[in-house]
């Protein structure tokens, strides 16, 4: 069973309340699941919008099973990017002709099927960064305008649908918290804080000042909504590409992460 099959059979057979946010560049859904209560506070965690870190979706997949009772609820979306998380683990590039001229490069894609990097691709200082780049390539290309993608379109949407307190988005590698986008007086020291204790939590260095990136979820929910969003790298140590083994000490670490944010919102 592939990530796109496993997340959606594990999303499907699960007590959440399932929905699709919207299709990849190839017609797969992107697939959401609701946990608690419809009160607020509410938070989205999302996983796997680069390709190469497809397996951070098993982290989504375990605060699912694991979501207990607690005032308010959580989005989780396992699976942001399923063209290239299933282009990064099998090679399969059916429906795309930029995947097929990288085929060589598919164990270290992060893109999407147009060869777009999604964590470049929001509204947020959009094609600042000091690695953008404006061709196609297997990352870093911010594409022909921000939310130029259906991916990183239908993410904005629902978000924006939902106005959530905070998100977190699961990366993969380097063991670190990222928190901060020009925030300013009263906002960046109340997410300073919340950065401080969710990287205390799962054991992770809260990273302060790196503002060489730009066109992430993350800065798109600091900028342009005035919420708390947090980017978590797992692993501490290694080499892409990993496998899901990798991933089994962050699994256990994050398990409860959502209910804990949430307890400190409230």
């Amino acid at each position: 069973m592939n990530i796109f099959e496993h997340v959606q059979a594990t999303v499907s057979g699960s007590k959440a309340d399932v929905s699709v946010i919207g299709k990849s560049v190839c017609g797969r859904d992107i697939l959401c699941a609701h946990c608690g209560s419809y009160l607020p506070p509410q938070i989205i965690v999302t996983a796997a919008i680069h390709a190469r870190e497809c397996y951070t979706a098993l982290v989504v997949l375990e605060q699912i099973d694991k979501f207990c009772g607690t005032h308010g609820g959580a989005y989780f979306i396992p699976l942001v990017n399923p063209d290239g998380a299933l282009f990064f683990e099998q090679g399969i590039a059916r429906g795309s002709e930029t995947l097929e001229s990288f085929i060589s490069s598919h164990r270290y894609w992060k893109a999407n099927a147009n060869g777009v990097d999604l964590n470049c691709n929001f509204d947020a200082n959009w094609g600042s960064g000091a690695q953008n780049k404006r061709y196609v390539a297997p990352s870093d290309y911010i594409g022909a305008s921000p939310q130029s993608e259906p991916e990183s379109r239908a993410l904005v949407e629902f978000t924006r649908k939902v106005m959530p307190a905070a998100t977190v988005s699961y990366h993969c590698m380097g063991g670190e918290l990222y928190w901060e986008f020009f925030q300013k007086a009263t906002a960046r020291k109340r997410d300073c804080r919340l950065a401080k204790l969710i990287a205390n939590r799962i054991d992770v260095k809260k990273v302060d000042g790196h503002l060489n990136s730009a066109g992430g979820y993350k800065d798109y929910c600091v900028m342009r909504l005035g919420i708390p969003a947090f980017t978590i790298e797992l692993i501490k140590k290694g080499d892409h590409p990993f496998s899901p083994s990798d991933f089994a000490e962050d699994i256990a670490k994050n398990a409860d992460l959502p209910r804990f944010i949430l307890d400190i919102l409230r």
